[in-house]
């Protein structure tokens, strides 16, 4: 199991306006580090005011992260179906992102 976003999942993080991870560095370059975030920092990312769900449904083999907004019109954003619960977070947190939720 992935436990840790790659590079360019990192990077496109940072330019949404996350904080960036300070935890676990990785070599980026020769003698350049960069930082990547892990499972548990992108549920932090999960705004408060939202009920999250966090699922392995065993018949696909797949994680699926889903967020219901309590908001005005109550909607519910479902993360897409990946094996790796690394990828369904950062799936879900994307949509959240460019939805105004987050």
């Amino acid at each position: 199991m992935k436990m840790y976003t790659n590079s360019k999942q990192t990077a496109k993080l940072i330019e949404l306006g996350f904080e960036p991870s300070t935890r676990v560095p990785f070599e980026v370059a020769n003698d350049e580090l960069g930082y990547t975030y892990s499972i548990g920092e992108l549920i932090e990312m999960l705004p408060e005011n939202v009920s999250q769900r966090i699922r392995y449904v065993a018949t696909k083999r797949a994680w699926v992260v889903d967020a219901d907004v309590l908001g005005k019109d109550g909607r519910c954003y479902r993360g897409c179906y990946h094996r790796e619960l690394i990828e369904a977070l950062y799936v879900t947190i994307i949509k959240l992102k460019e939805e105004g939720v987050i």
